[in-house]
């Protein structure tokens, strides 16, 4: 039995800015049978309600009647990482939450016999702004660089104060040496590396919030091995995804694949900015 009769005995974070892969390690790891994916855990607390497309905010690979957040709050308990292990008998969870707020909220409200996990996920700032760029037209460079700098700042300081176990690295590492890393990583975590973890794309899991294109690849892949039914919907489409992501994963591979498109579409222009403001930020994850 769990100590003190609690079945969650693991929660990990994975911090870092936004267009990391923060949800495409997320899935990585919740591959593992120990492990659930929470996805952006903070979204939670506001499950059923509809985003800014008008989609019903639940889970993102199921249909309404999701087995884990379908009505996730009936046992009357706060506590989401043990609602989690309880519904899915899996005692390690991973939170992708990227607010300051919400994983100082959460890790103090753990108990001292759970063990707390930092997973620093870095990625060259360059392709984080360029992301940004792609997906808000509206943006400028010179708003979502020090947004990034802001972040990554937040992010050092959360790690320096951190009362668990610290792991970083960086999203490059994680598409080119996928396997390796995840043997690296999985030791700190109290992991054995098992090579599930390779294969999210037909693994179940029962993500928040999240990347719409990297969940987009898991969909799709798990509705091309089994025919829709009462517990998935059809396949997917890529209608569904925000127009900066269809053209680039409609032709995806259900894989692991170096994301280095910033090195073709930012402009001079938004270079220098970048450098101007974020250069010296930028050197410990430049790749």
């Amino acid at each position: 039995m769990a100590r003190g009769g609690r079945l969650n005995q693991d929660v990990a974070f994975i911090f870092g800015a936004g267009h990391s892969g923060t949800t495409l390690l997320g899935l990585l790891l919740g591959a593992h049978p120990r492990v659930c994916f929470a996805g952006e855990a903070w979204n939670s607390t506001r499950l059923g309600s509809r985003n800014t497309q008008g989609r019903v905010l639940g889970c993102n690979l199921c249909t309404a009647d999701c087995p884990v957040w379908s009505d996730s709050h009936a046992d009357g308990s706060p506590d989401v990482y043990e609602m989690l292990a309880r519904r899915t008998g899996r005692r390690f969870a991973v939170d992708s939450t990227k607010a300051v707020a919400w994983v100082d909220q959460q890790e103090s409200a753990l108990p001292s016999a759970v063990r707390r996990h930092l997973i620093v996920l870095l990625r060259d700032g360059r392709a984080v702004v360029n992301s940004g760029l792609r997906k808000y037209p509206d943006a400028t460079p010179e708003a979502l660089t020090t947004e990034w700098v802001a972040h990554m700042r937040r992010t050092e300081d959360l790690a320096t104060r951190w009362p668990g176990t610290v792991t970083r690295l960086h999203y490059e590492d994680l598409a080119e040496d996928t396997e390796n890393t995840l043997r690296s990583l999985a030791a700190p975590l109290g992991l054995e590396f098992l090579t599930t973890m390779l294969d999210p794309w037909h693994s179940e899991q029962h993500p928040l919030g999240g990347n719409q294109g990297t969940q987009f690849l898991v969909a799709r892949a798990r509705a091309t091995r089994a025919p829709a039914g009462p517990d998935l919907p059809p396949p997917p489409d890529t209608a569904g995804l925000g127009p900066s992501k269809r053209g680039y994963y409609r032709d995806h591979p259900p894989a692991v694949v170096l994301d280095t498109r910033w090195r073709d579409e930012m402009s001079p222009a938004a270079l220098a900015v970048f450098e101007a403001i974020g250069g010296d930020t930028n050197l410990p994850y430049a790749r």
